[in-house]
């Protein structure tokens, strides 16, 4: 069987800069497997989900009854919290990742997810759907 000039040329390209030891290892492979595991096996890997922060995913569910970008419940959250313990804060987070980010220097993990919490029960308590008469 013979190669054509199209096909030697694709080996030649496919295979320049490998040493006749590693071609000949190539070849072995070729020969013991079927298409299907060799394609499968030319698949670039799955990449893995990035894992974020656990707190800033617990946050983002807590704080999702509030419409508005997530730079708005950061600045909010940052405010309610600084309320809620009498201090001054100075933080103005891009997002709920920064803030988390500068909220952990001054407080626990617990005490942001508390007051996540009292934030969305704070709004609910001025602006929940009740009627009132004016």
């Amino acid at each position: 069987m013979k190669l054509s000039a199209d096909q030697a040329k694709f080996l030649r390209t496919a295979l320049r800069g490998r040493t006749p030891k590693e071609a000949k290892a190539l070849f072995a492979t070729v020969r013991a497997h079927d298409d299907k595991t060799l394609l499968a096996a030319l698949r670039p890997a799955k990449k893995k989900p990035k894992r974020g922060d656990p707190l800033v995913r617990v946050l983002e569910q807590t704080l999702k009854p509030i419409l508005g970008p997530a730079s708005e419940k950061a600045d909010m959250l940052v405010e309610h919290i600084a309320k809620k313990h009498r201090r001054k804060l100075g933080i103005e987070p891009k997002g709920l990742a920064d803030a988390t980010k500068h909220l952990r220097t001054k407080f626990s993990d617990d005490q942001i997810r508390a007051g996540a919490k009292s934030l969305v029960a704070h709004l609910a308590k001025l602006y929940g759907d009740r009627e009132t008469v004016v």
